[in-house]
């Protein structure tokens, strides 16, 4: 870990959980779950670019007879989980926060159930076809819950599922402000790896000046 990152100057999990809930609840679809440095239009543009990256990570899957098993791990509003809804998946999308989440319920598709759950916890009775994590786990301040969070949503994963996790694609550690810290690449492909996944790719946003990208794994083991 980087030097510069010290857990004095983090905000302690349960407050930034309050301030993500408060977010959800003042801001707009976009912004609450987008970037406050941008308007609506440009949010637009981010917002789809985004869901664009997220199909090259996971490809191009499914077929109308064999719907394929998704699950949106920290789904804010539902922005992901509709879109992947209308290509005809099956969606289940979670999300710490109960604003965001009563927002996906009365937006939502036929094909998307919700849940206030937070990542390390959701334990359903079935594994998905494709787990993905959009900006959500640099914003885990806890380097435990952090651990925690991506070995659960690993362990959702069928064999020959894929997951895709965003984080940035650098060396280091970083502390941004004080609710959000940057894992080092290296970390997510050795507990990628010890998880009985093979390391594919980081296919980064490639939005302007974004350094953020998805790290893509395919379960072996």
């Amino acid at each position: 870990m980087s030097a510069s990152v010290t857990a004095d100057q983090r905000l302690a999990q349960p407050e930034v959980l309050d301030y993500w809930d408060s977010r959800h609840k003042a801001k707009g679809e976009l912004q609450s779950g987008g970037d406050l440095g941008y308007d609506h239009p440009n949010n637009e543009i981010f917002y789809a670019l985004r869901l664009g990256r997220l199909i090259d990570a996971v490809g191009d899957i499914g077929e109308p007879m064999a719907p394929v098993r998704v699950l949106d791990a920290g789904c804010g509003k539902g922005y992901f989980a509709r879109g992947m809804g209308r290509f005809g998946h099956v969606v289940d999308g979670i999300d710490a926060s109960p604003q965001a989440v009563e927002q996906c319920r009365e937006q939502g598709g036929p094909l998307e159930n919700y849940a206030v759950c937070q990542l390390d916890r959701w334990s359903p009775t079935y594994l998905y076809d494709v787990v993905y994590c959009i900006d959500v786990l640099f914003h885990v301040t806890e380097d435990a819950l952090w651990e925690r969070s991506v070995r659960n949503l690993c362990s959702l994963v069928r064999l020959g599922g894929t997951i895709a996790l965003v984080d940035h694609g650098g060396d280091f550690d970083k502390l941004w402000g004080n609710y959000m810290i940057t894992r080092a690449a290296h970390r997510y492909v050795d507990l990628l790896t010890e998880l009985g996944f093979r390391y594919e790719q980081f296919v980064p946003y490639r939005f302007r000046t974004s350094p953020a990208g998805f790290h893509v794994a395919t379960r072996t083991a």
